[in-house]
């Protein structure tokens, strides 16, 4: 189980730079039925096939967390403001207000 628990990580990962929240609602569906009515093929009792599919279910939905974050941490860094010092930062912006209030 631990393979595809690391599989469904990765694939919540990938949906979250292409696709809203709202994905996660069929594909954690999917799995919780998938891998309950997989242990109950292998002879797992009922609730302990329930507990493994929304153990398992989890899986995408820290996957999209995750890749949310690392997504917000490129964007972030990519920032033209990323290696300015806040001095620099604040002197641009008084220039921009400056600049509009100008040009009114």
């Amino acid at each position: 189980m631990v393979p595809v628990a690391i599989l469904l990580f990765l694939t919540g990962a990938v949906l979250s730079w292409g696709f809203r929240v709202w994905i996660l609602v069929p594909a954690t569906l999917l799995v919780i039925v998938t891998t309950a009515i997989f242990e109950l093929w292998l002879g797992s009792g009922f609730l302990r096939a329930l507990g493994f599919g929304f153990l398992i279910g989890m899986a995408p939905q820290s996957g999209y967390a995750f890749g949310l974050l690392v997504r917000n941490i490129l964007a972030s860094s990519r920032s033209p403001l990323a290696h300015r010092s806040s001095r620099d930062a604040s002197v641009a912006m008084l220039y921009k207000q400056n600049s509009s209030d100008q040009s009114r």
